[in-house]
């Protein structure tokens, strides 16, 4: 009878475990406040990172939302509701020379991964003169790119008339409805709008070679009161990097679902291209690629030119996570 009682209780505790567990899992999570400023392909990893459950893996409990805008999502940072950013490298260094609590700490595009789409009607730069061009606000990314993509056809940006409208579903808007004759634009929309007749004028990630657009930045704060939550959101990043690229038709699905288009050879395309050419191998940001936009922003910002990257760059926790064989052994 006592065996019996103890063979009783034993499968009493553990159906009993079976249903506290999950709940006494989630209490062991980590809550982490992050935020990311497009709906873009860069964005496309840390979603694909969320919905496989790799945050939850390295005892995080993500909270990621979208904040529009770069200076907006820098101020969100500064202030503490974010606790770590996937923001643009031009509004991040740029808060961080004017004093702000920033540092960046990783990266997840080394590249400016924007093209110039205009009216099929424009075929030259001549044409483009004295037209309307949409990017996001003044000094973000997109606003670096197009100046890129004049100066590479030889105008300047007053030779046109730059609009800021904001997002990227914002500014297609005004193109289609012809409020405006040119965008700044990412894969997949850019091929969208290429096949529906657009042109691409200039393909920016094709004529600039390193020049970084997204980051992963946090104030030196939480980086030095939260160390082991930055190592263990590296750690699940690295892994839905690693995984998005080698499950292709997964990563596709949750990116398709994320922009909201049908999986189809735009999405396929833009995976191609972010893949091969603008996600980094193991989150690093380019050293190179911070000090250009340090020259770039010190055209109007003069306190840029007395800054090094190393002042603004903290790669402590994925040189811990490089040294551990982390990244390695996801290969």
């Amino acid at each position: 009878m006592r065996n019996l009682l103890k063979v009783v209780c034993a499968a009493g505790l553990s159906l009993l475990a079976g249903v506290i567990s999950p709940a006494a899992a989630e209490e062991t999570l980590t809550k982490v406040n992050v935020a990311y400023d497009g709906f873009t392909m860069t964005s496309a990893p840390i979603q694909y990172t969320l919905a496989k459950g790799l945050f939850k893996k390295h005892g995080l409990d993500v909270n990621l939302v979208y904040v529009e805008g770069g200076s907006v999502l820098t101020q969100a940072l500064v202030g503490g509701s974010i606790d770590i950013a996937q923001n643009g490298y031009t509004p991040s260094i740029a808060a961080a020379v004017a004093g702000a609590d920033v540092v960046i700490i990783g990266s997840m595009a080394n590249k400016l991964p924007f093209q110039l789409v205009v009216d099929a009607s424009i075929q030259n730069a001549d044409q483009l003169r004295g037209k309307s061009i949409a990017i996001s606000k003044l000094g973000s990314s997109t606003d670096t790119a197009v100046k890129f993509a004049l100066k590479s056809l030889g105008l300047e940006p007053s030779d046109v008339n730059i609009l800021q409208l904001g997002g990227e579903g914002t500014r297609a808007a005004a193109f289609e409805t012809r409020q405006v004759q040119g965008l700044m634009s990412q894969y997949p929309r850019t091929q969208e709008m290429v096949d529906a007749g657009s042109k691409m004028l200039v393909d920016v990630t094709e004529i600039v070679k390193d020049y970084p657009n997204t980051a992963y930045v946090t104030s030196r704060n939480y980086l030095s009161e939260h160390p082991d939550v930055v190592k263990r959101f590296f750690m699940a990043m690295g892994e839905g990097l690693h995984g998005f690229r080698a499950n292709p038709q997964d990563a596709m699905e949750v990116t398709a679902s994320f922009l909201k288009l049908e999986k189809g050879p735009s999405v396929e395309q833009a995976f191609r291209f972010y893949s091969e050419k603008v996600f980094p191998q193991d989150l690093r940001p380019s050293m190179p690629g911070v000090g250009a936009v340090l020259a770039e922003l010190s055209k109007t910002l003069p306190a840029a030119a007395s800054v090094k990257p190393e002042a603004i760059v903290d790669t402590s926790t994925l040189d811990a996570l490089d040294s551990e064989g982390f990244f390695k052994a996801l290969d």
